[in-house]
């Protein structure tokens, strides 16, 4: 088995009530869904809502006149596409020239060159795709997966932990799960876990065909002027004690293992974990008795897991 290895620095003994520890994990659940629905403009097409739109990002759409217009959405200034863009293969390929713009112009700072679905609901037919990084522009609804690596040892639960490579554009350095990633366009939710698994850690597909769907969570989130309406598949993997592993994708510096213990008090008495880690966390510590329905906040902890826009 792994070594269950520590925390990188001498840790400080903070003894948790489990009132304390449960209030924390209130506080992620409400400072993963903090919005002000007032703030953004309706993004749709034809009678379909899309995503929301911040108001301070409508002139990057407007500069856009030839791709986008102004429109009125249920009584509301909206954001469409110009009625001549009517298809699916021109959306997306005018989606293309936009996202292509933004990101020369610096209005978003990254390309992953993945293309998102965008629907009005999961498993609709898509209306149009659009680069993975600028997707957060349109606040669209967004689908991934996150993989609860776990070993059961002499009675005792370990959570395997990755630490994300100091290089990533996003969260660099920050604890996350064991696989974790984006729903991309022609991948099915079980295609995408494998693939997942096989980039991240190494997870042989024999083996990440065992993982079981378990749940899902939802949280609406203001992250920098732009709207996150996120859903996250989650998958538990109970692997043998033996099992290492290894990053393939360069995404991981670091993997640990840590008594399940350890990682809720991480969650509970820091911000080291990815921000969406947290609560996928707290579904397994709930799924797994750790968290008790006669704990104080139970019932809220357990309903704020799945939250949409209001």
């Amino acid at each position: 088995m792994a070594e269950c290895l520590t925390y990188e620095s001498p840790r400080v003994i903070i003894v948790l009530s489990i009132e304390q520890r449960n209030r924390a994990f209130l506080a992620w659940i409400k400072e993963c869904n903090q919005y002000k629905t007032d703030d953004y403009m309706p993004f749709f097409i034809d009678n379909t809502l899309l995503g929301y739109i911040h108001q301070t990002h409508a002139a990057l759409f407007y500069s856009l006149s030839d791709i986008f217009t102004a429109a009125s959405f249920q009584g509301v200034e909206a954001i469409t596409f110009q009625p001549s863009i009517n298809t699916f293969a021109r959306r997306t390929e005018a989606a293309g020239q936009a996202a292509r713009h933004w990101y020369q112009s610096g209005a978003i700072s990254s390309w992953v060159g993945e293309q998102y679905d965008v629907s009005g609901a999961f498993k609709q037919t898509p209306l149009f795709t659009i680069e993975r990084a600028a997707s957060p522009l349109l606040g669209i609804k967004k689908y991934g997966i996150h993989l609860n690596g776990w070993v059961q040892q002499q009675g005792n639960t370990f959570l395997w932990v990755a630490k994300r490579a100091l290089d990533k554009h996003t969260f660099p350095g920050k604890l996350d799960h064991l696989v974790a990633g984006g729903h991309s366009s022609g991948y099915s939710i079980e295609q995408t876990m494998i693939k997942e698994c096989a980039e991240e850690a190494n997870i042989p597909r024999s083996i990440a065909q065992q993982a079981r769907p378990v749940s899902m969570l939802s949280y609406v989130m203001d992250n920098k002027h732009k709207l996150q309406q996120d859903h996250l598949f989650i998958y538990d993997l109970c692997l043998d004690a033996d099992f290492v592993p290894e990053n393939t994708d360069g995404e991981a510096e670091e993997f640990y293992l840590w008594p399940v213990e350890q990682v809720l008090e991480r969650v509970a008495l820091s911000r080291d974990y990815k921000t969406n880690c947290n609560l996928v966390i707290i579904d397994f510590a709930i799924r797994h008795g750790f968290l008790k329905p006669d704990e104080p906040f139970y019932s809220e902890i357990c309903s704020g897991l799945h939250q949409s826009i209001r």
